[in-house]
């Protein structure tokens, strides 16, 4: 089988070993091959049209690398052994290089705890010197009261 190049959103250039076909919902475009730059699914490829949008608008054809071999698999343009062998590549690819992405996504979840745990102990801060500041004219005004 062929594999074509094709650009990803991280602007690298990849070999694709799924063929891209044309999108079965608006039969206008080819579908291309993405990879994901969100925080939650880092480098984790799918294949979507062209004029898919991320708001849900336009065409709506969108799968992960797995599912868009079932789809294809399923709709007779890869036979069952081929989908073996690109998941078996796929599989050995993922095994052979550090997993960077991994350690990337669990860094930047870290940084957003740690980001949201200072947060909160800024309010907390200003929450007890609030506190501090209202009881002490509290005390202020008793021992006024108490002094009369």
């Amino acid at each position: 089988m062929a594999t074509p190049s094709s650009s990803c959103s991280g602007g690298h250039r990849k070999k694709v070993q799924l063929p891209l076909i044309q999108c079965s919902l608006c039969k206008e475009n080819t579908i291309v091959v993405r990879t994901s730059r969100t925080p939650t699914n880092l480098g984790r490829i799918f294949y979507t049209c062209p004029d898919h949008e991320k708001d849900g608008s336009g065409c709506n054809f969108w799968y992960w690398e797995e599912g868009y071999m079932k789809y294809l698999k399923r709709n007779g343009f890869i036979d069952g052994e081929e989908a073996t062998e690109v998941k078996k590549a796929a599989e050995l690819k993922n095994a052979s290089k550090f997993d960077g992405d991994v350690v990337l996504r669990q860094d930047d979840e870290l940084k957003k705890a740690l980001t949201d745990v200072v947060s909160i102990g800024r309010e907390l801060v200003v929450v007890m010197k609030l506190m501090l500041v209202v009881g002490s004219i509290g005390v202020a005004l008793l021992v006024g009261i108490m002094m009369k």
